[in-house]
């Protein structure tokens, strides 16, 4: 099977920083280092989460989730819910609206944190922010590296099909695209279950969800830098919230907690580290001469 890999990733943007000039290339792998040292990570991680501690929390997510929401869904959870609610409307052209709206959203989870972080450092070239955002994901993808490793945990999509027994140690290679296979199906090759395959080495780390913390950083750094639309902004974590539900491959508590993770690791990014630490060590100055407007900065020249 192709996979792409983090390091095909990173070599492909490094690549492409070489045509920005030699100056900027060192800058670059010392500012995106993090990204890749964690995707290697999380690749390394492959499959071995739940063989490290013996035993995925199978059982106790659902329940959380059902004294939560249980009763706002008429006695079943939220992934549930939706499960039955598309075998209600199969066969049409609303189904196949919120498949492929939903496959969208999902999907776009891969690639926004990293558009973004270019926006920062690249477009606004804003190196300040960029670390702000890019240390405040870092802290928040190892504190999830660390938590997938001592609480692997299974998404609703696992639970839906195979109930609460602990899964097999098998190949679980397309398990994880719960109802992306509809996408599928819809389309006519298997290219989630393809994704899925490459980018999701861990089919048992549902908690945190990655997919509910990304898309509220995104909205949160997109408006913290420019100031505008919040209320169009809020419709791609809601669009991506529920996606990961409507798909059954969160939770909602997965979800909130994701976004209670970024949070905390912003805080402790804006309030400690950028002061403490990267503003000793790193020069904000603007490595193309401009503000983050895109107007060139006159330096003062003495006659």
């Amino acid at each position: 099977m192709l996979r792409v890999r983090p390091d095909h990733v990173f070599i492909a943007l490094l690549l492409f920083s070489l045509s920005l000039g030699r100056g900027r290339v060192k800058k670059f792998t010392i500012d995106w280092a993090p990204w890749i040292i964690f995707w290697i990570c999380y690749d390394m991680m492959r499959g071995v989460a739940d063989n490290l501690t013996g035993a995925v929390n199978v059982a106790l997510p659902y329940k959380v989730e059902l004294v939560l929401f249980g009763k706002l869904f008429g006695g079943v959870i939220p992934p549930f819910y939706l499960q039955d609610f598309q075998q209600v409307i199969q066969g049409t052209v609303l189904k196949n609206i919120l498949d492929a709206t939903g496959g969208l959203f999902y999907t776009l989870h891969f690639g926004i944190p990293i558009v973004i972080g270019w926006i920062f450092w690249h477009t606004c070239d804003d190196r300040k922010m960029f670390y702000t955002f890019v240390w405040s994901m870092t802290l928040l993808n190892f504190s999830a590296l660390a938590t997938f490793i001592l609480y692997p945990a299974a998404p609703p999509w696992y639970v839906y099909s195979y109930g609460f027994g602990q899964p097999p140690h098998t190949n679980t290679w397309g398990l994880g695209v719960g109802a992306l296979v509809n996408v599928d199906r819809m389309i006519g090759m298997n290219f989630f279950q393809t994704l899925w395959g490459g980018f999701n080495p861990n089919h048992f780390a549902a908690i945190p969800s990655l997919h509910g913390a990304y898309p509220v950083a995104a909205a949160f750094f997109i408006y913290k830098n420019f100031g505008r639309y919040p209320a169009l902004l809020a419709l791609y974590p809601i669009g991506v919230w529920f996606s990961a539900v409507y798909l059954n491959q969160h939770y909602i508590i997965d979800l909130i907690i994701g976004a209670a993770y970024f949070f905390t690791a912003y805080l402790i990014t804006d309030r400690f580290l950028i002061p403490r630490v990267f503003s000793r060590l790193v020069s904000w100055a603007p490595m193309h001469g401009r503000t983050k407007t895109g107007v060139v900065i006159q330096e003062n020249i003495k006659a």
